[in-house]
């Protein structure tokens, strides 16, 4: 498996994910996991719209990507995962997927999130969901785009 990032940004797939991050390693195909969009077909074409020509995207529920990812043999050359929140990364863990490490790009504000950096605002929930999945082995690094200097999460929700 060539997995480059597994990212969570609740934006999913936009311009830094696609000329940032894509063009940066040079992907050859983004996952976007998120149950609602894979069950909404319009939603499912504004995201894959988005995605250059030069670059496969799927859609998956986060059972059919934690079956993928159990499935080793399946060709994932440079490939990003998309998902918008730590407990999708819970989910997928819970379901088997084998996953050890995940960029945190962007969790922006609403009401009832704190800041932890300027583009990661998370609730109590969030936290408690990236705690566990710490305590499963998983490394969260935050960094929006490839350039910008990576943080441990683990430093911000001690």
């Amino acid at each position: 498996m060539d997995i480059q990032l597994i990212r969570i940004d609740d934006r999913l797939i936009h311009g830094q994910v696609v000329i940032g991050w894509a063009g940066y390693l040079k992907t050859k195909q983004i996952i976007l996991c998120e149950d609602s969009v894979a069950q909404n077909e319009w939603e499912k074409e504004l995201y894959l719209s988005i995605v250059p020509e030069n670059i496969k995207a799927k859609i998956m529920t986060t059972a059919e990507l934690a079956e993928y990812l159990r499935d080793s043999h399946l060709g994932l050359e440079k490939t990003i995962i998309l998902v918008n929140s730590p407990r999708i990364i819970e989910k997928l863990i819970q379901l088997g997927a084998p996953i050890d490490k995940v960029n945190v790009g962007g969790i922006h504000f609403k009401d009832g999130r704190k800041k932890l950096l300027n583009y990661l605002y998370v609730n109590e929930d969030e936290i408690a969901s990236f705690k566990r999945c710490i305590d499963k082995g998983v490394e969260f690094d935050c960094q929006d785009v490839p350039l910008c200097k990576r943080t441990p999460l683990r430093k911000l929700i001690q």
